[in-house]
């Protein structure tokens, strides 16, 4: 067995699990290797990939021994069965299998208590080896890409749907496997966020930040038809996708002269950011992290912004991976401490509500035994167009 699916078998056997069945497909591929459609079935010293489309490509890629085709949820039951599984407690991704699947399993074993694995997967992932690090950098390139575009493009009397476009033809030319993947069924999942002017106020609920308008009520997220005026604040934020891994950055522009205003409010982000950077290593709680940087949001930017005016959206940062949005989060409500070689998106967007104004700043990075290593690379300043 390999040494991530061995891992698994030991916090399986921890947590006083059986076996495991893995169904969501970023879950089969972190272990077995393809995206494929597929389940992963794992017992405490095998482990059988059962695909239901593509068993040729599947079997290539996989980077376990056993591969069957399936011709059902009944056949996973028979292959445990030959395994010697005869009932127990059967770890199952309860955050994301539908009830409809999840009663079909209910049939087929009938001797199982099924129970939620998907805590420890994800805590498995949150650290990366080397070479998701070295995937994760490639993403971050692709990230730059994005907005290396922004500037060299971006005018007066151009819509935020043609601006997003160009960032997203950059970002496909660099690599960018097209979306970003994101776990909870109902999360958006395509296109880069883009918001100006009064767009950058709104906060269309897919998440926490400002997602900015969207085209229509079926999609309110992300660029809208909104014409770019001298002097608009445009906020650009990327999660991109190569070799399976994910990267997340955010940079602020100005179409024309910045004002005073603006780069004072750009400049508590920036100095967010590198509070957040200086204090991040292994052993430090995320709630901390937030604690410092909303102690540095609260005291304002005067003379024109009072103490106590400006906001973040409840957190900072966020893990990235195999998807965009993945433990841990940084705000107050997790427990969690940073370990080495988690990889990290430090999300910093300031609000100041009564004047309808917001910045971004993120960055990708990976936590080091003493530090963080950036792997997002875009110039961390209030670029002008």
């Amino acid at each position: 067995m390999s040494q991530r699916l061995t891992a698994l078998c030991a916090r399986i056997t921890e947590a006083g699990m059986d076996a495991a069945l893995l169904l969501h497909p970023r879950d089969v591929l972190y272990y077995a290797g393809t995206a494929r459609p597929a389940v992963l079935l794992v017992a405490p010293h095998d482990a059988v990939l059962l695909v239901r489309r593509g068993f040729e490509y599947a079997r290539r890629e996989a980077t376990i021994v056993r591969v069957e085709p399936m011709s059902g949820l009944a056949r996973v039951a028979e292959v445990a069965a030959e395994l010697g599984l005869s009932g127990g407690v059967l770890g199952i991704e309860l955050d994301v299998v539908p009830a409809r699947i999840y009663r079909r399993l209910a049939e087929v074993f009938p001797g199982w208590e099924l129970a939620d694995i998907s805590p420890l997967v994800l805590a498995q992932r949150a650290v990366k080896d080397e070479g998701e690090i070295a995937a994760t950098r490639q993403a971050a390139v692709v990230a730059d890409a994005g907005h290396e575009i922004v500037p060299q493009v971006a005018r007066a009397g151009m819509s935020e749907l043609a601006l997003a476009a160009e960032v997203e033809a950059a970002m496909r030319r660099a690599g960018h496997e097209g979306y970003q993947p994101l776990r909870h069924p109902g999360a958006r999942g395509g296109g880069v966020l883009l918001m100006s002017g009064e767009n950058l106020t709104v906060r269309g609920g897919h998440g926490l930040v400002v997602t900015g308008a969207g085209l229509s009520p079926a999609s309110p997220y992300g660029a809208s038809r909104r014409v770019l005026r001298p002097g608009d604040l445009v906020v650009v934020d990327i999660g991109s996708t190569c070799g399976g891994y994910t990267a997340d950055e955010s940079r602020t522009f100005v179409v024309g002269q910045a004002t005073e205003q603006q780069r004072a409010l750009f400049a508590v982000a920036r100095t967010v950011e590198e509070a957040v950077l200086g204090m991040l290593r292994p052993g430090v709680a995320v709630a901390d992290l937030y604690a410092l940087a909303e102690a540095v949001v609260n005291q304002g930017a005067p003379p024109y912004f009072a103490p106590g005016s400006l906001a973040l959206p409840g957190f900072v940062g966020h893990g990235v991976g195999l998807e965009l949005d993945e433990p841990p989060i940084l705000w107050p409500r997790d427990e969690a401490r940073v370990q080495a070689e988690m990889v990290l998106a430090i999300e910093v967007e300031v609000s100041a509500p009564a004047h309808g104004a917001m910045v971004k700043l993120e960055d990708t990075v990976v936590v080091r035994s003493d530090g963080c290593e950036m792997l997002t690379a875009a110039p961390r300043e209030l670029i002008i167009c």
